[in-house]
């Protein structure tokens, strides 16, 4: 048994990094915990999580934090495999996982406690319990999901780790530096690297088979591997990230060739790019939205056009009220004009600065009309590698920002969710729950849900009353909705709406009572408009919540079959109310 440093396993509490959370963090860097919609507890596990990770340390961010980054937009998967290299040697759970954990069954919880188990010494399992969950979390929430297999049982989560045999040879290189530098030898003989003692490598983190890693090292020109020992040279693991994030931009300067059908093929594809440029993106379009989306607080609807056919409409976009239409206006190369700064109400048109050289766009169409017409790998890896770079030349740049009139600029395109949600959702939702301050910082109230508890909450006799049920927790920040950005309550010791208050809440409000006022009043119907600009409500807990206290003003005022509705019956009207919002 090796000897291992367990101190404050358990301190991520049940949250794993996330997908969602990573352009915030490279946004925001150093100042990330500061600048964040997380809730407190999970601040605390992320921070947790980037130390181990050793992207920041002491509160400053580390050359591995820049590196990660440049990846991350390139090649997401890998830049998680990569993170995973670096926590086995920062992070306990997951020496633990990777080293007790085998490759044979699925592990729920409980199963993967008793794995690690004879490595835990005195720590009891209540200890382990939250730090198991949160790796567990991690592999729901982000690409490390890809080095598992996982199932559902009940409500819980089964994960059988697998054999990676597809590793990028820098993963494997990667991997094999940071053992060396751990163990502090360059040479590592198989029977070493594939026994029980070996702290780190590529079986113990993915699972890769010894002929794997054969394959994989006669591609690394750092690396031998000679009468069974790896000899590695004096590279660092830092240049052999570095080497893997440049061969992304690797420039081509060959052209291939092209029969007489390739170029009539070329041709369409050119034209279905003008007018589809999201076609250009291929299998990363799911990678580019998902950076886009971040950790947006309202669904963002995503649709694309180039600067030579950059009229968009609303009615293009599939969503609801509540979300935020984009279109992506793309200037593919060089050759292409610049965009104009206009667009339709309500929809954030987003013009990225970078482009392709222009000759860098036509051997790009070469690769991909040869990729498509024969399903040559060769030039689907070429186009491939030249898209991964364009994506993360795209999420590095500037771009401008056009909205209901307005105009500014971004400094990262990687920061524009973080962009939307301090300051450009306003500019549609000025009625809406972003203009509470409280409110904006907690992302989880903005998930959809059916919180009967709000209800009851909210349909509290009192102010007083209303205060003992919100005093701690998620339910500390609901309470905000009715205080107003200076922290003030908006509501009198009744939890009656003062007179003269300026608030979302108190909008929403007036505006339905006046359309109460009218008669004939149907709350599924009517109230459908709070679900449209300028409010934006949704079914998250602040919509709950808002609905709840409309209704709770409305009662002794509604009738049906000639008596005042009771309370049991608010909450199901409640819910319908937010139903007839899908």
């Amino acid at each position: 048994m090796r000897a291992r440093k367990l101190n404050g396993i358990d301190r991520y509490s049940t949250f794993g990094l996330r997908d969602e959370w990573m352009p915030l963090i490279f946004t925001h860097e150093e100042r990330w915990h500061e600048r964040n919609n997380l809730g407190p507890v999970q601040v605390k596990a992320v921070g947790s999580w980037l130390a181990d990770a050793g992207l920041i340390v002491k509160e400053k961010v580390t050359p591995l934090f820049g590196r990660i980054r440049d990846l991350y937009f390139m090649e997401p998967v890998a830049a998680w495999q990569i993170l995973w290299v670096s926590m086995y040697h920062g992070s306990p759970i997951v020496n633990l996982f990777c080293d007790n954990v085998g490759f044979d069954e699925y592990l729920d919880k409980k199963g993967i406690m008793e794995a690690i188990r004879p490595d835990l010494g005195d720590i009891k399992d209540s200890t382990v319990e939250n730090p198991v969950s949160a790796l567990i979390n991690m592999f729901d929430n982000s690409r490390l999901g890809a080095i598992v297999s996982m199932r559902k049982r009940g409500r819980s989560s089964l994960v059988k780790r697998i054999h990676l045999d597809d590793l990028d040879h820098h993963v494997v290189a990667y991997s094999l530096y940071r053992l060396a530098e751990d163990i502090g030898s360059r040479e590592i003989g198989l029977e070493y690297l594939y026994g029980d003692e070996c702290p780190g490598g590529p079986l113990r983190l993915f699972g890769t088979t010894m002929e794997s890693i054969a394959v994989k090292l006669q591609e690394s020109p750092s690396i031998t591997l000679d009468d069974g020992v790896i000899h590695l040279d004096d590279t660092s693991s830092d240049e052999i990230l570095d080497s893997y994030i440049s061969s992304f931009r690797v420039k081509i300067d060959e052209r291939p060739h092209l029969g007489s059908e390739d170029l009539e093929f070329r041709d369409r594809l050119g034209e279905l790019i003008i007018n589809e440029p999201d076609k250009l993106f291929g299998e990363r379009r799911d990678d580019l939205e998902g950076f886009l989306r971040g950790s947006s607080l309202r669904e963002l609807r995503i649709g694309y056009a180039s600067t030579l056919n950059p009229e968009v409409s609303a009615d293009d976009f599939h969503g609801r009220g509540s979300d935020i239409l984009v279109a992506l206006i793309l200037r593919t190369h060089e050759g292409m004009p610049a965009p104009t700064l206009q667009g339709p109400d309500n929809v954030l048109m987003v013009f990225p600065d970078a482009s392709m050289a222009a000759e860098d766009y036509e051997i790009l169409l070469d690769h991909m009309t040869l990729a498509l017409s024969s399903d040559d790998p060769e030039h689907s890896d070429a186009a491939g590698r030249m898209v991964s770079a364009w994506v993360g030349d795209l999420m590095a740049s500037g771009f401008q920002w056009y909205l209901n009139g307005e105009s500014g600029r971004g400094d990262r395109l990687y920061g524009l969710s973080e962009l939307i949600n301090s300051e450009l959702s306003r500019r549609i939702f000025h009625s809406g729950p972003e203009n509470l301050p409280v409110i904006r910082g907690n992302r989880n109230l903005w998930k959809t849900g059916n919180y009967p508890k709000v209800f009851e909450i909210f349909f509290s006799e009192n102010l007083e009353e209303f205060k003992k049920k919100t005093g701690s927790g998620l339910l500390w920040f609901i309470a905000h909705i009715l205080r107003g950005p200076g922290g003030d309550w908006i509501v009198d010791e009744n939890l009656n709406l003062l007179p003269d208050v300026y608030h979302p809440v108190k909008t929403m409000v007036d505006v339905t009572v006046e359309k109460f006022s009218r008669g004939d009043f149907d709350p599924v119907d009517e109230m459908k408009f709070l679900s449209m600009p300028p409010y934006g409500l949704k079914g998250d807990m602040i919509g709950h919540a808002v609905v709840s206290f409309i209704l709770r003003t409305l009662r002794g005022h509604i009738v049906k079959n000639g008596r005042l509705l009771e309370d049991e019956e608010f909450r199901i009207l409640k819910q319908r109310i937010i139903e007839g919002w899908k």
